[in-house]
């Protein structure tokens, strides 16, 4: 057996594979073996086929299948051994001729493949990429306050009901006289959105009740949805169909919703900080809660300048047609109008990712268990937050994080994004930082 490479331009090559009939003739007459033990062939009892009639049935098939396999194994063991970085996997040559198993013994398979581009990464100062810090002002700090306050809050009893108050009371079905019908639906403590209510008119008059009055209405003009009307009165929904739509309800209590108190209790609850003591030490905090947030977006957007920067100082070349070949057999959905409209952006993704790769070699940048380990549990972190829960404990984060680093499409992600932001770290060293200090408004025009 003998394998060359033949290089067509600096991105693109051919790989001869030569392979001999005696290279897996041994192979071939196992395979061979092994399917005439197994073999059932009507007239034959197994394991007693001649081997003749195997060879007719199956030799071209295993001789193909044993040819893939040396094929396979022979193509890696060449690119490892001569250290050939390639892009995409090796593809059947277009002038491939069809193999006659039968008219030679000595067969020749051509494989095209795809380059990694030659080249170096060279930052100095003289390299200049911006970086925008959002300025937090006193109406971003308000707001963040208000979402604090709306999350901590809670419902406390009222009067007199309002837009969005929370009925409780007793619900009657009645008859046509809304008299109390005999056997009819009865829910004590049934509670209730007044937002919820879709009738105005009936809306309107739940609106001018006081605690122990009664109202007479169309429950069911109140509340057409009845998944909404089952899980209120607690009954099933073909119980719901079947009972009348004339109700009393009697008004027992009122609840409003209301935000947490602006003290010391709610400060320290939402901080974490037993020294967070006054307002003033509150809006101290959320200032640089909001700081510490808005450090991400403007990486993000660092991150955006960044690849820019690096992607046109570069101009890295890749052989392109090999790649949309490639795209094309590898995602049997994707379709030629698919690729001729994204192929640009894949483009760009993989030039990117050649050019994380080279500087983490180049500078020996390493991840770590405890890297990999931090950031999973940031994006536990962004995960509970998104929920209201700032002050998770560390144990906690740790064991949704190692949950999350048993599984191998977690690992691979993680390990792309510590990769990422550890080259990064390395651009923003090496090059000139040109600060910005924008209003978050200016910043949302730098994506317009």
């Amino acid at each position: 057996m003998n394998i060359s490479l033949q290089n067509t331009d600096d991105l693109n090559a051919v790989i001869t594979v030569n392979i001999k009939k005696e290279d897996i003739a041994e192979n071939v007459e196992k395979t061979m073996r092994d399917y005439k033990r197994k073999a059932q062939v009507p007239g034959f009892r197994p394991g007693m086929v001649p081997m003749g009639l195997i060879k007719k049935m199956y030799g071209d098939a295993i001789m193909a299948e044993e040819l893939n396999k040396k094929i396979s194994d022979s193509l890696n063991e060449f690119l490892s051994n001569e250290s050939i970085n390639v892009l995409g996997d090796p593809m059947p040559n277009e002038q491939q001729e069809p193999i006659d198993f039968n008219a030679t013994d000595d067969y020749n398979f051509l494989f095209d493949i795809g380059l990694t581009p030659q080249f170096e990464v060279k930052l100095t100062k003289r390299d200049k990429v911006n970086y925008y810090k959002i300025k937090v002002d006193d109406e971003m700090i308000d707001k963040q306050i208000a979402q604090h306050r709306q999350r901590h809050g809670s419902f406390v009893e009222a009067s007199v009901p309002g837009e969005k108050s929370m009925f409780r009371g007793l619900m009657i079905e009645a008859d046509d006289e809304m008299n109390p019908k005999e056997n009819g639906v009865v829910k004590e403590d049934a509670s209730f959105y007044l937002g919820s209510v879709k009738d105005d008119d009936i809306k309107a008059q739940l609106l001018q009740m006081e605690i122990g009055t009664n109202l007479a209405f169309d429950i069911k003009k109140a509340f057409p949805n009845e998944s909404e009307l089952s899980s209120m009165l607690e009954i099933d929904k073909k119980q719901v169909e079947t009972m009348s739509s004339n109700f009393r309800f009697t008004l027992e209590m009122i609840r409003d919703f209301a935000d947490a108190e602006m003290n010391a209790d709610f400060f320290q609850r939402v901080s974490g900080n037993e020294e967070v003591q006054t307002e003033q030490d509150f809006r101290d905090f959320v200032k640089e809660e909001i700081e510490q947030a808005l450090v991400a977006e403007s990486n993000f957007r660092f991150k955006i300048d960044a690849k820019k920067k690096l992607l046109t100082k570069l101009n890295l070349s890749l052989p392109e047609e090999f790649l949309k070949r490639w795209l094309l057999y590898a995602n049997k959905e994707l379709t030629q109008e698919q690729l001729d409209r994204d192929f640009e952006l894949f483009a760009d993704d993989l030039r990117w990712t050649l050019i994380i790769n080279k500087i983490m070699k180049e500078n020996s940048l390493e991840i770590q268990d405890d890297d990999m380990l931090q950031q999973a549990k940031n994006e536990m972190l962004y995960q509970f937050r998104q929920y209201g829960l700032a002050n998770v404990p560390n144990e906690t984060l740790e064991k949704y994080a190692g949950e999350m680093l048993q599984r191998e499409k977690d690992v691979k992600r993680i390990y792309e994004a510590v990769a990422e932001q550890k080259v990064l770290e390395f651009v923003k060293n090496s090059v000139k930082l040109e600060e910005n200090l924008v209003s978050s408004e200016e910043f949302d025009k730098l994506f317009a």
